[in-house]
């Protein structure tokens, strides 16, 4: 359930070769799965608070470099056309189903030229890509009602040129690498699961985000931001935390769907990054809902289905990395030290609801805009709804 509540902000001018293995039917890879609890609270790039915009333009959308080809002609990277609804042979009325999909995983930028991702999004897990021929795209969004996105401007579009660190722990598998070096156990249980990517290039037109140095509390409300089932970015609100494992991940009931992974977790009061999503329950049911038809290899095997949903509080949850599993080997950026600035000026233990604006500075100076609180004038932006 989506509670409404009214903030007024102070405006601020932020200024080829072959498939990856275990592909789906139509060619793209299969990662992980997860669902809608309660009402479907996910928005759109334009539907989103000013705040969160700011936030989704510094995440990627992961895809196989074969899912996004290059126009010569143009110098841009086209997307194949594919539809939500035309992938996983969905019912009429189902929600995005005529937007285009093609990402497999999604990102989050934490450094200069460094992502933050999951960890099954690469080799040597076989749910992954190698890291070369992973292509990483920053604006992929809706920027307009009715907008239908096609392409995207290589200037958006980076590659995969190492991955620094990376861990998955789960069912199946157990290993942790560090610059290449691997180092495999025996499968032990649901773990965490990250990994922490540079780009060929530094980014340009796009700052890194702040993560969490603190413990995270039951109580800590929740946001996400990430590509579900490889759509255009979606903002996921009003989440919260269900159970915090002592395995390096938490449990919350976050509206999101394949193609999260790796989405960045918001702690919604400090807006730093608690986790990443890593894992949930079934996206989509198909023919009499059973668990043995629900997200089929071939989803055309089947009567086409529809999104699946629990109640705010069933199902199994979304599985979240803690961010502490791998905030060592992430330097605090410029938006983590102001926001930490912040709290030490106002001697509170954490930033009020709509704590501010980050604005970069252009001559390598930066700034917090503060919330305002008060009845705007005439003037003064418009109240926000979130």
């Amino acid at each position: 359930m989506k509670r409404v509540m009214t903030l007024t902000l102070m405006m601020a001018a932020l200024v080829s070769g072959s498939a990856f293995v275990r592909a789906g039917s139509n060619g793209q890879p299969e990662i992980v799965r997860a669902s809608v609890y309660g009402t479907d609270g996910r928005q759109d790039f334009f539907e989103a608070d000013r705040m969160m915009k700011k936030f989704a333009e510094s995440t990627v959308a992961m895809f196989a470099d074969t899912a996004l080809p290059k126009d010569e002609a143009t110098g841009r990277f086209k997307l194949k056309g594919l539809t939500l609804k035309g992938k996983y042979n969905l019912q009429d009325g189902e929600r995005y189903g005529d937007q285009p999909v093609g990402a497999f995983c999604s990102g989050v930028l934490v450094g200069p030229d460094t992502v933050l991702t999951a960890g099954h999004c690469f080799q040597p897990d076989e749910r992954g890509g190698p890291c070369g021929r992973v292509k990483l795209v920053f604006g992929y969004a809706v920027t307009a009602r009715g907008e239908m996105l096609s392409s995207f401007p290589a200037e958006n579009v980076y590659t995969c040129s190492q991955v620094l660190a990376q861990k998955v722990q789960d069912e199946e598998h157990n290993f942790t690498c560090r610059n290449g070096a691997c180092n495999t156990a025996a499968p032990a249980g649901l773990g965490a699961d990250y990994a922490l990517v540079k780009l060929d290039r530094p980014v340009t037109g796009r700052y890194p985000l702040a993560i969490s140095r603190e413990n995270i509390a039951r109580t800590t409300q929740l946001a996400a931001i990430g590509y579900p089932s490889g759509l255009p970015v979606k903002v996921a609100t009003e989440g919260s935390i269900r159970s915090i494992s002592r395995n390096g991940y938490f449990v919350a009931d976050l509206d999101t769907f394949g193609g999260n992974s790796g989405s960045p977790v918001f702690n919604t009061r400090t807006m730093k990054i608690e986790g990443i999503l890593v894992r949930g329950g079934g996206d989509y049911e198909y023919g009499s809902g059973d668990s043995a038809v629900t997200d089929p290899q071939n989803a055309y095997l089947q009567a086409p289905g529809k999104t699946k949903v629990y109640g705010q509080n069933e199902g199994r949850g979304e599985d979240v990395s803690m961010i502490f599993e791998i905030q060592d080997m992430i330097p605090p950026t410029e938006m983590e030290t102001y926001l930490g600035e912040m709290v030490k000026q106002r001697q509170a233990p954490e930033i009020p609801a709509a704590p501010a604006i980050y604005t970069p500075g252009a001559d390598g100076g930066a700034k917090i805009q503060p919330a305002v609180y008060t009845v705007p004038d005439v003037s003064a932006p418009v109240a926000i709804s979130i």
